[in-house]
């Protein structure tokens, strides 16, 4: 009898505890998603990919701090040197509003200027030199590449 009554005496206590946790406030209202800009910020580096310490690895850390906070998208790819037009063209058919370049391999710069003068509309960023078309802006490498690519990215989702 007396386990009973210590038994009822236990729960009236833990409801009056659990009661009392209560704010009485309401649950927070849920905030909406903030959606997507359109603005497609898409890297396309080399095979050795966005390994530690590459130019593409820098490149691909500056484009997510950039589309991050502006939630824009981003994405990368990863070709052999003499794929690398055609998975420009492939690029450029997902409609990436600006295609950054980072690679070590000579092969990349000049298959981004000849595309680039065949889509002029189309924006690039090339990690190393470029060439004379207007629409390929190039970034040397270097220890602030991260920071020079996230402002660029920047600069570019904002002019779009």
């Amino acid at each position: 009898m007396r386990s009973q009554s210590v038994t009822r005496v236990a729960g009236t206590l833990l409801m009056a505890l659990l009661a009392g946790c209560s704010s009485g406030d309401p649950a927070p209202k849920p905030t909406a998603t903030q959606p997507f800009i359109a603005f497609n910020a898409c890297l396309i580096t080399d095979t050795a990919g966005l390994a530690p310490g590459t130019p593409a690895a820098q490149a691909w850390a500056g484009i997510q701090s950039a589309t991050d906070p502006l939630h824009a998208r981003a994405g990368y790819v990863t070709v052999e040197p003499a794929k690398a037009d055609s998975a420009i063209g492939g690029l450029i058919l997902k409609n990436c509003s600006l295609i950054i370049s980072a690679s070590t391999n000579e092969h990349f710069a000049p298959t981004i200027d000849a595309i680039a003068k065949s889509h002029p509309e189309q924006h690039f960023l090339l990690v190393g030199t470029a060439g004379p078309a207007a629409n390929v802006r190039s970034l040397r490498p270097g220890d602030d590449l991260q920071e020079r690519v996230r402002q660029a990215v920047t600069e570019s989702a904002t002019e779009h």
